[in-house]
């Protein structure tokens, strides 16, 4: 066995990050990792196909991080997991690269915590805005979970999720749920891990001792709010679907899209008057995005419904279970 070998088998921790147009952040974000003291880590970056400087600002900060390079966006999830499968640490760390972790020792502390906390299998961090603010606190629920018949009092532990824009899991754990689900391709990819966490028996752990400062939605600055939030929704929808009973996801659909549309009308009036440089036409992109993600996402729906009420898909199913 060669000294790397022995390396790669001793390292603490695998810090995760997944780019896309990321110039403007990912050197301060890279900076708050590789400066860590009194932690044994590797950084992988896996860009998804960057329209800017992201690859060149990368390479250019050294040797010792792992760039990956994708041909496409291929999502957040999956742009993790890609980065799991040449990773070597006992810990991995999801780090957005627009969040820089504050205390030089905060990976330590992280390793030191989840040592000390042995039922968590991923535990989140305290999540500020610029200014201070916390940005998305530990949760007790998952998403609409109050307006569904789901009872999720038997898992384990009292925090349902935490904020992906840093993410702490032991390495076994996340082999033994398969890894972020890649058909999420951004947003509540997180929320299901920690459900997914917790149904194989494991707790969710948070650490407000450890701050990520977070700048948030880095990527999309210059993006129309319609293709923002077309992309953003179907998660939470997905999440939906994946969770809890079809009657309360069509309930929730439905809801959603109606609700949408009627701002979409009432913002495209208010953007009529302010004109497109105004806060009442970006929020009239922003709740057309989300009404044609609900509608999409419940014709597709609907269509997997009638295929599944056909005569004989039921026994073509069960065919399939039994090879």
């Amino acid at each position: 066995m060669n000294s790397k070998q022995l390396q790669t088998m001793d390292l603490d921790v695998s810090v995760i990050i997944v780019t896309f147009n990321s110039a403007p952040c990912i050197s301060e974000c890279l900076d708050s990792v590789l400066r860590q003291q009194g932690v044994r880590l590797e950084v992988i970056v896996v860009d998804n196909a960057s329209g800017d400087k992201t690859v060149d600002v990368v390479r250019g900060l050294g040797t010792n991080i792992r760039l990956l390079t994708n041909q496409e966006n291929i999502g957040f999830g999956r742009g993790c997991n890609q980065g799991f499968a040449a990773s070597h640490g006992r810990f991995l760390l999801f780090l957005n690269p627009d969040a820089f972790v504050e205390q030089r020792d905060g990976v330590a502390q992280l390793c030191r915590i989840m040592r000390q906390n042995i039922r968590w299998g991923l535990a989140g961090t305290r999540v500020t805005e610029a200014d201070g603010t916390i940005e998305c606190p530990a949760s007790a629920s998952y998403p609409d979970q109050h307006r569904v018949r789901c009872d999720f009092s038997n898992l384990p532990g009292k925090i349902a999720w935490v904020f992906g824009a840093s993410l702490f899991v032991r390495r076994e754990v996340f082999v033994a749920v398969a890894g972020f689900d890649p058909g999420f391709f951004l947003t509540s990819e997180e929320t299901d891990l920690c459900l997914r966490i917790r149904q194989h028996g494991w707790e969710i752990g948070f650490v407000p001792e450890i701050t990520v400062r977070h700048i948030g939605a880095a990527s999309e600055q210059g993006i129309d709010p319609y293709d923002t939030w077309l992309r953003r929704v179907p998660g939470m929808y997905r999440f939906w679907s994946k969770h809890y009973p079809p009657r309360d996801v069509r309930r929730l659909l439905r809801k959603d899209w109606f609700r949408a549309s009627f701002r979409r009308r009432w913002y495209a009036v208010m953007a009529w008057f302010g004109g497109n440089d105004s806060v009442a036409w970006r929020k009239y992109r922003r709740y057309a995005g989300i009404s044609e993600a609900a509608r999409q996402f419940m014709r597709a729906n609907s269509r997997a419904s009638v295929a599944e009420r056909k005569p004989g898909a039921r026994v073509l199913r069960g065919l399939k279970k039994s090879q």
